[in-house]
């Protein structure tokens, strides 16, 4: 696979579907030159879905849900990289913690909703065992090893071999999940724009309170890091939201 073929997988999947073979054409013709451009235009196009072509019916919504949760996936183990945070908070003092209710009501508005037919639930449950099992016993032995005693005393070498061992699991777990929401997506009935669209803008505001309250607190290359990141992750579902309003609502 040359290099146009690999620059033409950055773009979403509509776009790669009716214009893929054009734009490796283009790329190719014009050189390694235009391969920054390229790839900048697969970025703008990610941020502007009303722009994309519906070739199967609910594919916008399919692909940005599934971004959705890549999105909050890769920002959960940005915060499990930077733990501890200021983010969480005991029982008795919530507030640190209020970020997480918009996130969560990102996730749930951006759900795909099964229909209630037996087939459906039968579809749902083979497509869950085939994506799901494997992330679930790699994160379950990671349970077992951390809890069995036995590398409570690890040398260097093994402790580099677990963390590694550790984030590969957790990278593992969150690419199967993010495979998971793109399925569930052809069975189940996918969001409205509308639906997402609320949904991308309360994970993203979310997310930019959370990036906020991290500056609020000692200022630290630790927490100027962790907010950075976050603020970035915050920034491209709110331009999401923002462009569906040009999207007719469903």
């Amino acid at each position: 696979m040359n290099v146009p073929e690999l620059l033409v997988r950055l773009y979403p999947p509509a776009i790669r579907q009716c214009w893929g073979s054009e734009i490796a054409h283009e790329a190719r013709l014009a050189g390694p030159r235009s391969w920054f451009d390229t790839a900048a235009g697969a970025v703008k196009l990610w941020l502007s879905p009303s722009d994309w072509p519906e070739t199967i019916a609910g594919q916008t919504s399919r692909v940005l849900a599934t971004a959705l949760v890549a999105v909050i996936t890769t920002a959960a183990g940005l915060l499990r990289a930077a733990d501890p945070t200021p983010l969480t908070a005991p029982v008795d003092h919530p507030a640190a913690s209020v970020w997480l209710l918009p996130v969560v009501a990102g996730l749930a508005l951006s759900a795909p909703v099964p229909s209630l037919r037996p087939a459906v639930f039968t579809r749902l449950a083979a497509v869950a065992a085939r994506t799901l099992t494997l992330p679930v016993l790699a994160v379950a032995a990671l349970f077992v090893i951390a809890h069995s005693g036995l590398i409570d005393h690890p040398g260097n070498g093994v402790h580099i071999l677990m963390l590694g061992y550790y984030w590969a699991t957790l990278a593992f777990a969150g690419i199967h999940l993010c495979l998971f929401t793109a399925r569930l997506g052809r069975i189940a009935v996918v969001p409205s724009t509308r639906r997402l669209r609320l949904a991308l803008l309360f994970a993203g505001t979310g997310l930019a309170l959370a990036a906020t309250q991290t500056l609020a607190t000692t200022v630290q290359g630790g927490t100027v890091l962790l907010s950075c990141g976050l603020a970035v992750l915050a920034a491209p579902l709110l331009i999401l939201g923002q462009d569906l309003r040009r999207i007719p609502r469903c």
